[in-house]
């Protein structure tokens, strides 16, 4: 197109376009019949309930416009993420004017008429579609439900795609966002050598809901000033400017696009590109531009009133009516199209000069569905990472540094691929994952220090000290067909709670869409775990975000809680296979018993629920479960205790490594409930020592009969700096607490008498004492409290 057509002629093109999107939205909020407008409005053509977001529609067709513009001139992959919230409108218009709809579903949106009547009678109605953007409709990658994470996941879609530019419309309503703020930061992170690039779109419309942005009330000069301190090169287009908006659109979207080719020209060249400066264009438009100016008085174009629905009252006031039908008729949409003999619609030529090809339609990019896009990753030898056999059970050892080992190892065997990355809030070398640095290294644009370690242009380790970006990147990486894990401090995931949450939802509302395939699962690895932050105190100790997952549905989030090293492997190989989940994997970084063979860790996580027979007794009289690292440590230690003391007691051992909203391992126990008695027993009491909070697993075992029989143990909200044991102490998960409990359940089946009882009680009770003062006069706990050794 544009090797062939005047500016002039190009900015004829855009405006028909936009004129058509914006009715076609204006459409979907108001209608529900009379879609073509081919008569005047009467109130029978009015929707009963209107509801959507008008004000942001008209930014979003007009940069929508002008992508379609570069595509079809350059003959390049283009995604849009769309930032501002329920803007669906103005999205699902151009979804249907390039043909995606209609490719997608050809039986309910036909490029017809009939199409029409279909979005507009379904948008924001009941079982229809809803007003923001989401995984039903063609092209999108975000659920756009919660403001804040468009530019970080368009970040990650470009990661180890080259050729895609990622254009991202950002709200300046949403700009105020912490985790938008945080996103401008990824410029220092993508190497233009081997990656896409972003092309963010601040849409500076002046106003939120009620009231003004923070950039809406900035100067030319202020934003300027902003936008070049974090690095990137400013562009304003501005409504209010003497030169036709659309002829500064123009320009500035072929400013960016040259800007970003020679960057990456450069880089791809063999030049060391130092903070590469990527253009940001900063798109100042009225709200509701083009809409009804104004109404009884009220200014709507350019003000917060035309934030959502305005002339709101169409179906049974008339003046409200004649407004509508007032703005409908502006756009004379009846002058772009005709209707052929198949009744379907056939837009004018100067439309369809904007309409790409297919296959590079926003709607059709096939990053956008996983499928054949998704490459499994090649595994690392297990065998050759995992403790060999003749490691004796007890040995001390480290989960989170075997992980860095399989990462580094997958990263090595995948290095021509290209489908692999940690993304580190600033945390690769605390959580012990350092081993991958043998093969990559930290990815950073800016300068080098000749001291810096780790760090190069284009290294598979993303790594800043913010989870919300950190988080979005991993997002739009894996949702576009890639593998990645996320490691972070327990105590901090709490951070990306929400959008943990978002991306759930997506993924599971993807679930039937038809053209939607699986993709890669989020993995997320919570590691400085609650009972070993011995320097950093009660801030540190939170399990919140395990918990909090653990209500969303068992289809989507399972949480893994190995009890060691092997285990830890093995459940890292079965996340990075997983497709459309989120998975949480809870490890400690310190060293820690090792337990399991590799082929007893295989075991293991097949069911994610097994006896210990190693550790147990046939015919129990009590059973005790460990459910995490170190609550398992205490368990172990605690059977070594109490066999000790009643050496003729019968213990059953049960490890549990794998929870999901709907119970405990993949075992079914909600429909054949007596599978809990098989590992529980039928009637012996149970002491549960977990990692997390006590009332995630007593909400998980609510509906067994044999509930009352459980002592659930865990982390009870105390905690300061203290020392290892002590957290253990503080939340009665430790191996005095547990010798305590299960000889009260013993005392109560009748296995033990009153005077032994009271005798076991008072010498833990007593130990916990003795402990107390030993830490508050040295310092430290004591060297058995680790030393001790595994014996059957």
């Amino acid at each position: 197109m544009g090797l062939f057509m005047s500016q002039q002629q190009e900015i004829g093109a855009l405006k028909k376009f936009v004129r058509a999107t914006n009715f076609l939205a204006t459409s979907q909020i108001y209608l529900k019949k009379n879609v073509l407008h081919k008569r005047a409005l009467e109130h029978t053509d009015i929707k009963p309930r209107l509801l959507g977001h008008w004000g942001t529609c008209p930014g979003i067709n007009f940069v929508y416009a002008n992508i379609n513009r570069l595509i079809v001139k350059n003959n390049r992959s283009f995604v849009y993420l769309v930032g501002p919230g329920h803007g669906f409108p103005a999205v699902q218009a151009n979804l249907f004017m390039e043909g995606s709809l209609s490719h997608y579903y050809p039986e309910t949106i036909p490029y017809s008429e009939e199409g029409i009547t279909d979005i507009c009678q379904k948008f924001s109605a009941a079982y229809g579609y809803p007003s923001h953007a989401n995984p039903e409709a063609p092209g999108q990658i975000l659920e756009g439900g919660e403001l804040g994470y468009s530019l970080s996941v368009a970040w990650g879609a470009v990661l180890d795609n080259p050729d895609l530019i990622a254009a991202c419309l950002i709200g300046d309503g949403e700009s105020e966002t912490g985790p938008l703020a945080a996103s401008w930061y990824a410029n220092r992170l993508v190497d233009p050598a081997t990656n896409g690039a972003v092309l963010p779109i601040v849409h500076i419309n002046g106003y939120k809901i009620s009231g003004p942005t923070r950039m809406g009330r900035m100067s030319h000069e202020e934003l300027d000033l902003e936008f070049r301190g974090l690095g990137y090169f400013p562009i304003i287009v501005d409504d209010q400017n003497e030169e036709d908006v659309y002829v500064q659109m123009i320009n500035a979207m072929d400013k960016s696009y040259e800007m970003i080719t020679d960057i990456q020209k450069r880089a791809r060249s063999g030049e060391d590109v130092v903070k590469p400066r990527w253009p940001v264009i900063l798109m100042r438009t009225a709200k509701g531009w083009t809409g009804t100016a104004q109404y009884d008085g009220k200014k709507l174009e350019g003000n917060c009133e035309s934030h959502q629905v305005i002339v709101n009252k169409c179906a049974t006031d008339k003046g409200h009516l004649d407004a509508l039908n007032t703005w409908l008729g502006s756009y004379k949409f009846s002058e772009l199209y005709s209707i052929n003999d198949k009744g379907e619609l056939i837009f004018d030529e100067e439309i369809q000069s904007l309409l790409p090809p297919k296959q590079l339609t926003c709607g059709q990019q096939h990053l956008s569905y996983g499928g054949e896009v998704v490459r499994a990753l090649t595994n690392p030898d297990l065998s050759k990472l995992a403790y060999g056999p003749e490691t004796p059970r007890g040995t001390r050892g480290h989960s989170m540094y075997k992980m860095g080992e399989w990462m580094r190892d997958a990263m090595k065997l995948n290095r021509d691929q290209r489908n692999l990355r940690i993304f580190s809030p600033d945390e690769t070398y605390s959580n012990q994952l350092q081993a991958v640095f043998e093969e990559t290294n930290r990815s950073w644009q800016w300068p080098i220090e000749e001291w810096d370690t780790d760090m190069a242009r284009d290294g598979r380790v993303i790594e800043l000290l913010s989870e919300n970006l950190l988080f979005g990147m991993m997002h739009g990486y894996t949702v576009t067909g890639r593998h990645a894990m996320f490691p972070t401090y327990e105590a901090f995931s709490q951070v990306i709670s929400s959008m943990a949450d978002q991306y759930c939802k997506y993924v599971y509302a993807s679930q039937g869409v038809h053209f939607r395939k699986p993709v890669p699962a989020c993995n997320v690895v919570l590691s400085s775990l609650l009972e070993r932050q011995d320097h950093n105190g009660y801030s540190h100790q939170n399990p919140s975000f395990l918990g909090a997952m653990l209500e969303k549905h068992p289809k989507i989030i399972s949480a893994y809680l190995p009890a060691d090293g092997n285990t830890t492997l093995v459940y890292t190989e079965r996340a990075f296979a997983d497709r459309d989940k989120l998975n949480i994997i809870v490890a400690g970084k310190k060293d820690l018993p090792q337990w399991l063979s590799l082929d007893e860790a295989r075991a293991q996580v097949k069911d994610g629920v097994m006896v210990w027979d190693f550790a147990s007794d046939e015919n129990p009289d009590v059973v005790l479960v460990g459910c995490g690292d170190y609550v398992t440590q205490e368990a172990m230690a605690s059977l070594v205790l109490i066999r000790e003391i009643l050496p003729r007691v019968r213990i059953r051992f049960v490890s549990v490594t794998e929870l999901t909203s709907s119970g405990l391992g993949s075992l079914d126990f909600q429909s054949k409930p007596w599978l809990m008695d098989e590992v529980f027993t039928a009637d012996k009491g149970v002491i549960f020592n977990y990692h997390g909070y006590p009332n995630t697993i007593k909400k998980l075992v609510f509906d067994y009969k044999g509930n009352n029989r459980f002592r659930i143990k865990g982390y009870e909200e105390e905690g300061s700096t203290t020392t290892p044991f002590d957290m253990g102490v503080r939340n009665g998960t430790s191996r005095y607490h547990l010798v305590i409990d299960m000889a009260y359940k013993l005392f109560q089946q009748g296995v033990i008498d009153e005077t032994q009882h009271v005798t076991i009680t008072t010498d833990m009770l007593q130990r916990l004492v003795e402990h107390r003062n030993y830490i508050k006069e040295n310092g430290v706990d004591p060297i058995s409290l680790d030393n001790w050794v595994w014996t059957r």
